[in-house]
């Protein structure tokens, strides 16, 4: 019953605020800011020792970019997913090359918070970086990441195929990508 009244109140709370802004400014406002068939920019941020890591050391792999924070709700259920579906593709060779990725961004001002929830969660992937200084790297605004959990899923080129997929889809994706 908690969950039925907290959705009732978002709907009200995402009607309330696209009568206050317009339709049309929430639906801008939400839009991703690259689509399907879009070539994904470059990112470039420090992972957990501080080294610079770049999303085009992944490239020749499936991977989903993954924008989410340790304060996020919504975004620490997806890391459990996301463990899974990671650990069920992680040596899976796909038909163009390569394996399943994921290159977590997180948006967390408070390092310590950060790694705490890598930790929590077990997200096992290697490929993690914070977007913790805004002002030099601006990721979140670069992506028009207005809400998260938000992801791009690219393929071995760097082209997006698809923006904001559940794990449940994700899987889909990959499983008809298998290489036989």
């Amino acid at each position: 019953m908690k969950k039925k009244n907290i959705f009732i109140a978002l709907g009200f709370l995402t009607l309330m605020i696209a009568g206050f802004f317009g339709w049309e400014k929430y639906q801008e406002y939400h839009e991703p800011a690259f689509n399907n068939g879009d070539t994904i920019p470059e990112i470039r941020l420090p992972n957990q020792s501080g080294d610079k890591l770049s999303l085009s050391s992944l490239k020749g792999n499936i991977v989903l970019v993954q924008f989410w924070a340790s304060w996020c709700g919504p975004c620490r259920y997806e890391n459990q997913e996301l463990t899974l579906l990671y650990s069920k593709f992680q040596n899976t060779k796909m038909k163009d090359g390569g394996t399943f990725k994921i290159f977590s961004v997180s948006l967390d001002k408070d390092k310590n918070a950060w790694l705490n929830a890598v930790e929590h969660d077990k997200m096992i992937w290697p490929d993690q970086v914070n977007d913790a200084d805004n002002k030099e790297t601006d990721i979140a605004n670069q992506f028009n990441i207005h809400s998260i959990p938000a992801t791009y899923l690219i393929d071995q080129n760097g082209m997006i195929i698809g923006v904001n997929l559940s794990p449940m889809l994700i899987e889909s994706v990959l499983n008809k990508r298998i290489a036989e």
